[in-house]
């Protein structure tokens, strides 16, 4: 991602965290879990926050680094959920953003997850998550075959396959060469995760809970501890 794009991203996340009330962050903490390479967490610090973001893979925490220019974030190379481990006390705004949620492996992580969450944090404290919601409704037929993104050197296309609790994702990357077009496949699994039952989840923990419509057609789940609301261990 060159400078520009970089400088967009992380404008398009600024104006994300604003439109659900987070603002001046003077004093206060955040995590972003499955920052990848730190859209938000940038986002964040530029709001004044102290950011501690959580990712699995190393070389987009480089990235980061790189790109936080004079910003302090405290880059962790851990699963997120250990979010418990890496914070000394209570956290004002927790993001998992841009579907990091349906890469766990079952509806159980995603529930301890939230409760990690819910654990660390503090009274008004704000849980933001976005992620695509492959559980309502099955792609059918061609639709199922979804453009990404092309330019002249390559074309993305992603292809879905339904089973019951999951969705297999297939990336197929098409690239120019000198000896012409070469194509590249690579899969992995999603959940089906249902926005109300991630709603429901969240409520059980003592947390209000309100879904919207996000950017890029993902959901957008908000949940907010009220002071007095009992803490998970």
């Amino acid at each position: 991602m060159d400078d520009r794009d970089s400088d967009a991203a992380v404008k398009a996340a600024c104006d994300e965290l604003r439109a659900v009330g987070i603002a001046d962050g003077a004093g206060r903490v955040a995590v972003d879990l499955g920052s990848g390479p730190g859209t938000h967490a940038i986002a964040l610090a530029e709001a004044g926050y102290a950011v501690t973001a959580i990712d699995t893979c190393a070389m987009l925490l480089e990235e980061l680094r790189s790109r936080a220019r004079d910003h302090t974030i405290r880059c962790v190379n851990d699963d997120v959920l250990h979010l418990r481990m890496h914070c000394d006390g209570l956290v004002d705004v927790v993001l998992c953003m841009g579907d990091t949620l349906t890469h766990l492996e079952s509806l159980e992580s995603v529930e301890r997850l939230f409760e990690a969450i819910a654990g660390v944090m503090s009274p008004d404290g704000m849980f933001v998550t976005t992620f695509r919601d492959y559980a309502t409704r099955a792609l059918e037929g061609v639709d199922r075959f979804i453009p990404v993104r092309q330019d002249a050197g390559r074309i993305l296309t992603c292809c879905l396959e339904y089973s019951e609790s999951t969705v297999a994702v297939y990336d197929l990357l098409h690239e120019r060469t000198d000896l012409g077009w070469t194509l590249r496949v690579s899969s992995y699994m999603k959940l089906r995760l249902d926005p109300e039952w991630a709603c429901a989840a969240l409520r059980r923990l003592g947390l209000t809970a309100t879904l919207a419509a996000g950017a890029r057609g993902m959901v957008r789940l908000v949940a907010i501890r009220q002071p007095g609301a009992a803490r998970t261990n």
